[in-house]
């Protein structure tokens, strides 16, 4: 990691506040803490981080007040919610509003692996949240966009990077749409997906675009994440 990024860092919890700060520090963070949302507040409105962390439970407020008062103060800083246990409607709160939502472990594995993929999303301009660490596909995977063939690049529970030959439904010249249907045949598995980013492609004429696959029914979704699994 280049420098050392500025973590804030909020947790009520002040023993799981202290684990945290730790891995982040060893990692070669800067982390600057705060044990309330109040004492977040403070804290977001004197100093810009290049990074926010927050536990789901503040007490009487939770994690996703923070995001919200973040992106009107500090708009285009990634922010990661912590959870100890998956909750798919505060998974999809965070989602809505442009949050990435992580599950801790012991070890902060998956929430370095995140914090670390955003920052390095943020670097290359990709102001999307990518919210789930991504393994790169085993060659070829490929899958069906409006009929049209696409390369999947990479693969996480929440979704995946594909470089799309041709826009669907559009002209060339035309960003993917907002959502689209993505058909996999190998895995007889299809997912509607939500366009989180795009970027050119130049040298396919096309594009290469982040999707998020988490908003589909949970057998769908179940299915995704065992192929998933079996990536070593």
């Amino acid at each position: 990691m280049m420098g050392s990024p500025i973590a804030m860092l909020v947790d009520a919890n002040a023993a799981q506040l202290r684990t945290t700060e730790q891995v982040l520090e060893e990692a070669g963070f800067i982390v600057i803490t705060a044990g309330s949302f109040l004492e977040a507040r403070a804290l977001l409105a004197s100093m810009t981080p290049e990074l926010v962390i927050s536990d789901i439970k503040l007490e009487a407020y939770n994690g996703l007040h923070l995001v919200a008062l973040c992106a009107i103060w500090r708009p285009g800083t990634p922010f990661i919610v912590t959870d100890w246990n998956h909750d798919p409607v505060l998974e999809a709160d965070a989602k809505r509003l442009k949050a990435a939502y992580v599950i801790k472990t012991e070890a902060r594995e998956e929430l370095m692996q995140m914090a670390c993929a955003l920052l390095e999303s943020r670097r290359h301009g990709f102001l999307g949240v990518r919210r789930s660490y991504r393994k790169p596909a085993p060659v070829p995977i490929v899958a069906e966009v409006a009929a049209s063939s696409a390369e999947v690049v990479d693969v996480s529970y929440g979704g995946l990077q594909l470089k799309l030959p041709t826009v669907p439904k559009g002209r060339v010249d035309d960003e993917p749409p907002d959502s689209f249907d993505i058909i996999f045949p190998d895995l007889d598995l299809a997912l509607h997906a939500e366009r989180i980013w795009a970027s050119p492609d130049n040298a396919t004429g096309g594009w290469v675009c982040g999707a998020d696959v988490s908003g589909n029914d949970l057998p769908q979704l179940q299915r995704w994440r065992e192929f998933i699994d079996s990536i070593s």
